[in-house]
């Protein structure tokens, strides 16, 4: 922690806005987090050129649209923050010349590239190779990016959220929980929302989902789901305060904060075992996604079993106050541990 005291750091994203994060930020999702903790300055990532003479800078590439096919994908240009043709550019090399220390976070799952057509893969693959850090969401991402890049410094960022009473509803016993399940995104590959929705059944209680931009048609047809509005994140844990059970049966192994959020209240979920603030925080409903039979038999004991229930809830909620996924001083010190030379 005491390395990052005193540094000046930035972060480079596909985001339009310049500046810091105030903590009374209303979207607090998990970089943003980052930026807050690091009091960073965050600027457009087409500004590269004008960042300089910082200790340390984070950058996050944009993820491109595709249209996927049984076979591959087709890039779809979708405005200006999402034209990955940025990758052309050796932004790395540049800001290692005008900067000390370049690091990259991963964004969304580890194969996500692969969709991207050969020349633009080899790109990112280039601009990869060229930082001095390469920051990783799990454990199990970390040993993909080793394989990759051998030579560089490679560790996790671990998920963060920032609980502070300006922006999060206290953690409490006084909140009521509603006989009502959630699951963890809509009915698309990326979020696994069927196999998540088939299982949530198990429950036999309103099912509710988050509204994303992979909200399929027809949806609103299915019964018994029932559709939050897309919110900012502040407003989103104020809704998943109430809920008594989750599933989040998502194959894309990225950042964990649906399991981290929920473990804030202590509402049991079955997830994906691979991403490390499931296992972690709810060990014992940590699954193979693919494994629906097992999740089945878990939700089953959710529902029957009160001292597995109380048992899952109380660990979730105990254990995230001493993790680096709720423990601002926690994280500092994993990061400041990492990029101390």
């Amino acid at each position: 922690m005491e390395y990052l005291n005193n540094k000046k750091i930035a972060f480079l994203t596909e985001m339009d806005f310049q500046g810091k994060i105030p903590e009374n930020h209303p979207n607090f999702r998990t970089e943003f987090a980052w930026m807050y903790a690091l009091n960073a300055d965050h600027s457009n990532i087409h500004s590269y050129n004008t960042i300089s003479n910082y200790d340390v800078v984070f950058v996050i590439f944009p993820k491109a649209i595709t249209k996927l096919n049984s076979v591959g994908a087709e890039l779809i240009y979708n405005g200006p923050n999402k034209d990955i043709s940025i990758y052309e550019t050796p932004i790395i090399n540049i800001l290692k010349n005008n900067n000390n220390k370049i690091c990259i976070i991963q964004e969304g799952p580890t194969w996500l590239f692969n969709d991207y057509d050969i020349h633009t893969q080899f790109n990112y693959y280039n601009q990869l190779s060229e930082a001095n850090y390469i920051f990783a969401h799990n454990e199990y991402d970390v040993h993909f990016y080793k394989g990759l890049f051998p030579q560089t410094k490679i560790n996790t960022i671990p998920t963060l959220m920032i609980t502070n009473d300006k922006i999060c509803p206290p953690q409490t016993n006084n909140i009521i929980k509603d006989n009502k399940v959630i699951i963890g995104g809509n009915f698309a590959r990326w979020y696994g929302g069927f196999q998540s929705y088939l299982v949530a059944n198990e429950f036999d209680c309103p099912i509710y989902v988050p509204s994303s931009h992979c909200k399929r048609p027809g949806e609103d047809k299915v019964p018994n789901l029932h559709h939050l509005p897309w919110v900012l994140w502040s407003n989103w844990m104020q809704q998943l305060s109430s809920f008594k059970y989750a599933v989040n049966l998502m194959p894309t192994i990225a950042a964990g904060t649906f399991s981290a959020n929920c473990a804030y209240f202590g509402i049991p979920c079955i997830g994906n075992e691979k991403v490390d603030t499931q296992n972690v925080l709810f060990p014992d409903l940590s699954i193979d996604i693919n494994d629906i039979f097992h999740a089945r038999q878990l939700a089953s004991q959710l529902l029957n079993d009160n001292d597995f229930y109380d048992h899952c809830s109380h660990y979730s909620k105990t254990k995230i106050k001493n993790t680096v996924y709720a423990n601002i001083d926690m994280w500092l010190t994993h990061m400041g541990n990492i990029l101390n030379p």
